[in-house]
C-alpha cells in the first residue's frame, strides 16, 4: 500500500502577526524553477505587490523577439550581464553593474563573456531570498547585493583592492520583455544624482494597442561623487559628458575607489515622470540605509509569509511551500503605482 503524507499548516485569519518568531524567509529559494522561465521570474530583491523589482539578469539582454521567451535569469548560467530594476509582463529596464578597470560597452554573451562587460560568477558566492540577493562577480571580485522598499531599488558594491571602478548604467536598450527601444535619456544632474528613462515598445503593445509605449523612469542617489561621467550607446568609444539622449543611451560613473569600499545605489523608480521617480525615493528612502532597507524587507515578507504557518518537518516541503506563497506576491502588480 502506498502512503501519501501531507504537510499540515495554520491558516492565520487575524491580522498579518507572525506565528512565531522564525524566519519564513529562510525557506525562500527564488532560484528554485528559473531555468527556461519568464523574465517577471525572478525578482528576489522586491516587496510583496512592490514596483521595484530587483534581481541578477544572465540574458536579459538578448531581448525577446516574440514577446514571451525566456530570457532573464537562468539558474544554469554562469555570468550575469546586469541588476535591472523594472521586472514585469512586458516590462524591464534600468539595468546597473559595477565594474572595475576597462569599460567595455556591449553585455556580450553568455557563451563568450569575455567580449562585454558582463562577469563570470561561482554559484557558491550566490545568495537569493525574500527581499535580498548578493553574488560575487568573479572578473571584478566585487560583490554585489541588492534590496527594495516598495518603489526604491537599493544596490550596494563592495569592490577589491584601490583601483579605478565603475557604475554601468544600461539604459536605452532592451531588457527581458521590454520590446523595441523608443527613446531613452540619461543625466547626471547634481554630483551623485543620476536620473533617466527609457520608453519602449513590447511586443503585445504591438499588438493590442498599436499607438501605446510603456515609459520606465528614475532617479538614482549614489552614497559617493563620482570622478567623472562619460557616456556612449551600446559599442561605442565612452566620451567625457553629463547626458545622453537616444537609443542605445548608456552612461558610465567613474570611480577612484580605496580597498574593500562600499558604494551604496539607491533608485526611485516610477512609470510616469522623473519627478515621481524623485518624489518615491524621498518618500521611502531619503534617511534609509541599505541594511535599513533589507530589514524592513526581512520583516514585511515574514510578516506575509506568516500568514500560513506550514508544521511539516521536512525543510524540502516546508521550502517548496513559501517559495510558493512567496512567488505570488512578488510576481504581482501592485495598485496605484505612480
Amino acid at each position: 500500500m502506498k502512503t501519501i503524507r501531507y504537510a499540515r499548516f495554520i491558516i492565520l485569519l487575524t491580522g498579518i502577526q507572525l506565528a512565531s518568531a522564525q524566519d519564513f524567509t529562510k525557506y525562500v529559494n527564488p532560484n528554485l524553477g528559473v531555468t527556461h522561465s519568464r523574465w517577471f521570474f525572478y525578482t528576489p530583491a522586491s516587496m510583496p505587490f512592490g514596483m521595484a523589482k530587483l534581481g541578477a539578469s544572465t540574458n536579459g539582454t538578448y531581448g525577446n523577439k516574440q514577446g514571451w521567451e525566456a530570457v532573464g535569469y537562468q539558474d544554469n548560467h554562469r555570468s550575469i550581464d546586469g541588476f535591472p530594476c523594472f521586472h514585469e509582463f512586458q516590462i524591464g529596464g534600468v539595468s546597473l553593474i559595477p565594474v572595475v578597470g576597462e569599460i567595455k560597452t556591449i553585455p556580450g554573451k553568455v557563451e563568450n563573456p569575455e567580449e562585454g562587460f558582463r562577469s563570470n560568477f561561482e554559484k557558491s558566492t550566490e545568495f537569493a531570498t525574500a527581499g535580498y540577493y548578493t553574488v560575487v562577480l568573479k572578473d571584478y571580485r566585487t560583490k554585489v547585493e541588492l534590496t527594495a522598499t516598495n518603489r526604491v531599488g537599493f544596490q550596494r558594491y563592495t569592490f577589491p583592492a584601490a583601483q579605478d571602478a565603475h557604475i554601468l548604467f544600461n539604459i536605452g536598450n532592451r531588457q527581458g520583455e521590454s520590446g523595441e527601444v523608443k527613446d531613452a535619456y540619461i543625466g547626471n544632474i547634481n554630483g551623485n544624482v543620476i536620473e533617466g528613462y527609457v520608453i519602449t515598445k513590447p511586443e503585445y503593445v504591438k499588438k493590442y494597442q498599436q499607438e501605446a509605449t510603456v515609459p520606465m523612469y528614475f532617479y538614482a542617489v549614489l552614497s559617493k561623487v563620482p570622478n567623472s561621467v562619460s557616456v556612449f550607446q551600446e559599442g561605442e568609444t565612452p566620451r567625457m559628458g553629463s547626458q545622453i539622449h537616444g537609443k542605445g543611451a548608456m552612461m558610465s560613473a567613474n570611480f577612484a575607489i580605496e580597498e574593500n569600499e562600499q558604494i551604496e545605489v539607491k533608485i526611485g523608480l516610477s512609470y510616469t515622470s522623473i519627478e515621481n521617480a524623485r518624489n518615491n525615493l524621498q518618500a521611502e528612502a531619503s534617511k534609509l540605509s541599505f541594511d535599513k532597507a533589507r530589514g524592513n524587507a526581512t520583516k514585511t515578507w515574514n510578516e506575509f509569509l506568516s500568514r500560513i504557518e506550514v508544521t511539516d518537518e521536512s525543510e524540502v516541503n516546508k521550502t517548496k511551500f513559501y517559495t510558493g506563497l512567496w512567488l505570488h506576491p512578488a510576481g504581482q502588480e501592485q495598485e496605484a503605482k505612480v
